[in-house]
């Protein structure tokens, strides 16, 4: 679902819990979660054929006449492979979509293309060989809770969004550790 998509169920609906949005609307309260990087995926004999080094940061532009695996365009990801891929001075060309960040993993290393994957959407065991690697320009996905005006307040949701909060906080601390 699209973040204004979400947004719109959360003020329609009875729905009081916190959801995980990128959007700024009226009527809701957003807290800010964590920070985390996003990172190239390539099958390592792309990678290879590229010249890029394991654990190498990379300039997108290098990517410029690769096949491109993004999510739907309905969603804050697509937009940020679109910006990320613009800065570098190109738009990307869209091989296959999926809102599925495990499918997409799963297309890398199959070979058929390069995506940007946010860290946390990288499955624990990948379906398969994927080379990994910071971006020169770096880029991070901010991920909010969202609850509806007021609701905040409440015990349950409250207690919900603290929860939410310590998971963050563990894992930023992950992150951190990872990427220094």
């Amino acid at each position: 679902m699209s973040s204004s998509g979400s947004v719109r169920t959360l003020r329609r609906s009875r729905l009081k819990a916190p959801t995980a949005v990128a959007a700024r609307t009226s009527g809701c309260e957003q807290t800010k979660l964590l920070e985390e990087p996003v990172l190239l995926a390539l099958h390592p004999d792309h990678a290879a054929r590229m010249g890029i080094v394991p654990g190498e940061a990379v300039d997108l532009a290098r990517l410029s006449g690769s096949p491109w695996l993004t999510p739907g365009p309905e969603t804050s990801c697509y937009e940020m492979t679109q910006r990320a891929c613009g800065a570098a001075g190109f738009v990307p060309a869209i091989r296959a979509r999926s809102g599925d960040f495990s499918v997409l993993a799963a297309l890398v290393a199959a070979g058929a293309g390069a995506a940007l994957l946010p860290r946390m959407t990288l499955p624990d065991a990948t379906q398969g060989p994927i080379s990994l690697h910071r971006l020169q320009h770096p880029v991070t996905r901010t991920v909010y809770t969202v609850s509806r005006s007021g609701t905040s307040r409440r015990p349950d949701i409250r207690h919900l969004a603290e929860l939410l909060q310590q998971a963050a906080a563990e894992t930023t601390t992950i992150l951190e550790e990872e990427h220094g």
